[in-house]
């Protein structure tokens, strides 16, 4: 299947969000990197007459990114506020001998509000989503399409 891939303005925080378009089967997935926020819309039925799509959408509460030292990474999108429980946990794994502290963070979205619980989350985190996209074209130049904003590969 053929998809295309760019960037949006977040719904849920007003960042960048990624988008993966398969334009062929209308099936699209959105995910934003930075407050957690996800929506997919896929097929669900297919008959040769019509077409049923399944729609999921999660408002984004945060990101939990674990940068091992050996390169693997695990992200996590919080799907809801993080219980005092959940947080003792993340927390520990931060803590674990093979974890990169450095490009590891936790920070959950709530309100509006962004709050770093731990590390040092990237640049493109801070970035408007209008930088994002001037950065994004000055790096990779601009696509016919204005709607289409490059990612980082």
């Amino acid at each position: 299947m053929a998809s295309i891939m760019y960037a949006i303005q977040c719904p849920s925080c007003g960042r960048s969000a990624y988008v993966d378009d398969y334009y062929k089967t209308d099936e699209k997935y959105i995910f934003c990197g930075v407050c957690g926020y996800y929506y997919t819309k896929t097929i669900e039925k297919y008959t040769e007459n019509s077409i049923k799509y399944k729609e999921e959408e999660r408002k984004g509460h945060g990101m939990f990114v674990l940068q091992n030292k050996d390169g693997n990474c695990k992200k996590v999108m919080l799907n809801d506020s993080l219980t005092d429980e959940q947080l003792e946990e993340l927390m520990a794994s931060l803590m674990e001998e093979n974890v990169n502290q450095e490009k590891s963070y936790l920070m959950s979205f709530k309100n509006g509000e962004f709050t770093i619980l731990f590390g040092n989350p990237p640049e493109h985190f801070h970035l408007s989503f209008e930088e994002y996209r001037k950065k994004m074209i000055a790096k990779y130049g601009a696509h016919e399409y204005d709607f289409m904003v490059p990612i980082e590969r």
